[in-house]
């Protein structure tokens, strides 16, 4: 009895002097006045700090032109990444195919728009040449796992951010921020629990279309990461 009451006394003066066991996110119960800053901040701290990375996706454009015709294009895609240097994407749609796969100072790209492996200096010029292809897939996510490697890369831009009512996915209860990318509304789905982005609306409107596209993520966090996943395997020419 004496120890349970030193062990409560101590507590309380903890408390009282502002301690409190730290935790990987904050408390759920404080989450509903988180502002977009702090959910942004916790996401992009989520994915810089990992272990292991992995996500398969796709990216659904929806084309409207003048004249009311409607074109759908799917690009699905796939990340694995290891800290701190092993990272392999890749995008396909029905008329080509992207790998980018890096290994310390090594970095290969192949693309069967341009046969043949290509070397880029750095892994920057690697996604770079890969972001507007794969419809950003190729840049977002890596940008927030290697922010020192893939700067004025990848990221997930929002200006003029603000929470708006959350959202589940499946079963999965998500923040939604939205605001502007390029001056374009953009909406981003984010795990209240893991803080991986789990989808992003965009919309964009040009001359003559307008575009609406939906990225979905399924995203896992310090999971196994096998040999195959990261490996390097364009087509065999013959």
């Amino acid at each position: 009895m004496r120890r349970t009451c030193s062990v409560s006394i101590l507590g309380a003066c903890l408390l009282l002097l502002g301690w409190a066991a730290p935790s990987a996110f904050p408390d759920e119960l404080k989450q509903d006045a988180f502002t977009p800053k702090q959910v942004l901040d916790h996401m992009s701290k989520t994915y810089a700090d990992c272990k292991t990375y992995r996500d398969s996706g796709v990216v659904k454009t929806l084309f409207v032109q003048d004249t009311g015709t409607r074109t759908v294009v799917e690009k699905p895609f796939k990340t694995a990444f290891v800290r701190p240097d092993q990272f392999r994407f890749e995008y396909k749609d029905d008329a080509s195919r992207y790998i980018i796969w890096s290994k310390r100072k090594d970095v290969q790209t192949w693309w069967d728009v341009q046969p043949g492996i290509q070397r880029p200096e750095s892994l920057q010029l690697a996604v770079g040449g890969a972001t507007g292809v794969s419809s950003g897939s190729a840049a977002r996510i890596p940008g927030m796992l290697m922010p020192d490697k893939l700067k004025g890369w990848g990221g997930v831009d929002i200006s003029d951010a603000k929470r708006i009512e959350d959202g589940k996915l499946d079963k999965v209860e998500c923040f939604r921020l939205e605001g502007k990318y390029v001056n374009n509304p953009i909406t981003l789905w984010i795990d209240n629990k893991s803080y991986l982005v789990r989808r992003i609306d965009e919309q964009a409107t040009f001359d003559t279309f307008r575009t609406e596209e939906t990225t979905t993520y399924e995203p896992v966090l310090d999971g196994e990461i096998t040999d195959k996943m990261l490996e390097f395997d364009p087509p065999i020419q013959r």
